[in-house]
C-alpha cells in the first residue's frame, strides 16, 4: 500500500511540476451546461465507436474525429472557467437539462 501512495505522490510532485497552461482568451460558451451535455454525449458515443472499431481490428475515423471534438468541447469549457468547471459539473449539466425539461 506504501508503494501505492508513494506512486501518487510521485505522480501529484510530477504534475505540480508542470507549467501552468497559457490563457487562450477564447470566448465564453452562450450555455455552457448545454455544451457540457454535447461535449459528454459525442465523447461517450465516440468512445464507445473507438472501442467497438477497436475490437474489430480497424480504425474508425469518424469516432476518431468525434473524440477529438469532444475533447476539444470540453477544453473550450474548462478555458473559459478554469476555477469553476470541475468533475461535478458533468452530472450538474445533465440535472439542469432535465430540470429545464421538466419545467
Amino acid at each position: 500500500m506504501d508503494q501505492i501512495g508513494g506512486a501518487f505522490q510521485t505522480l501529484r510532485d510530477w504534475w505540480a511540476g508542470l507549467p501552468p497552461f497559457p490563457d487562450l482568451g477564447l470566448p465564453a460558451p452562450g450555455d455552457p451546461a448545454v455544451l457540457t451535455v454535447v461535449a459528454t454525449m459525442v465523447t461517450g458515443l465516440a468512445l464507445m465507436g473507438l472501442v467497438t472499431a477497436w475490437v474489430e481490428r480497424r480504425l474508425s475515423l469518424t469516432s476518431l474525429a468525434a473524440f477529438i471534438l469532444g475533447w476539444a468541447l470540453f477544453f473550450w469549457l474548462w478555458e473559459t472557467d478554469r476555477e469553476g468547471f470541475r468533475f461535478l459539473s458533468v452530472p450538474e449539466a445533465f440535472v439542469e437539462m432535465v430540470a429545464r425539461v421538466i419545467r
